[in-house]
């Protein structure tokens, strides 16, 4: 037996011995439930004064799907487009702690979208529910930083239907999304870092 081969042969028994779990995007879902570059319910780590704000935020994009393996009908790409209204509450009540702001968000988006063929799939209603119970914005003084962070939810109760329950545009899952925001808001600047990572639990329909 070759070097190279009793190398692979240890690598798989022990990937074998240590693996618990598997992660995988089951098809009909796009791997998000928030598009990365897009953020719900407030784009800044600054809070408003206490009052509680409707918003309304609307997107749209096209793109193509592309490289190797990509579907497509006589080598031409195949067309993706999205069209997105979400309708939100920000809630500020005027409480402190630990020397932040606290604030509450809840957001209900709404998507029409269609991927062209060989796929040929349209989907239109509403997505998944997304709520922050609790976000936390600390204004550094006068330096014109600002940084939040908190943690939101998307609920599985949009537009779900299929075998999998991913053939229109809700996902049957929770998913929670940890976020940090840090802002410099001063003199007429906004620049912002918004980060957040999505952890998903299984599917209801599918395990």
């Amino acid at each position: 037996m070759t070097t190279h081969r009793k190398i692979a042969i240890a690598a798989l028994i022990m990937a074998s011995a240590g693996a618990t779990s598997a992660n995988a995007y089951e098809f009909g879902s796009p791997g998000w439930a928030q598009k990365p570059g897009i953020t719900l319910g407030g784009g800044t780590a600054g809070t408003p004064p206490p009052g509680l704000y409707s918003f309304n935020q609307v997107f749209t994009y096209q793109a193509n799907i592309v490289g190797p393996g990509a579907p497509n009908v006589g080598g031409a790409s195949t067309p993706v487009h999205a069209a997105v209204e979400a309708s939100g509450l920000l809630w500020v009540p005027g409480w402190t702690f630990l020397g932040a702001t606290y604030d509450a968000v809840i957001v209900q988006p709404w998507i029409m979208a269609d991927v062209g063929g060989p796929i040929n799939v349209q989907q239109a209603g509403m997505h998944n529910t997304f709520i922050v119970p609790g976000e936390l914005s600390w204004k550094l003084g006068d330096s014109g930083f600002f940084v939040k962070t908190g943690l939101g939810m998307y609920v599985p109760n949009g537009s779900i239907s299929g075998p999998s329950g991913l053939n229109n545009v809700g996902n049957p899952w929770w998913t929670f999304q940890p976020e940090l925001v840090v802002s410099y808001l001063k003199d007429g600047w906004n620049l912002t870092a918004n980060l957040y990572h999505e952890i998903n639990t299984r599917n209801s329909i599918t395990g």
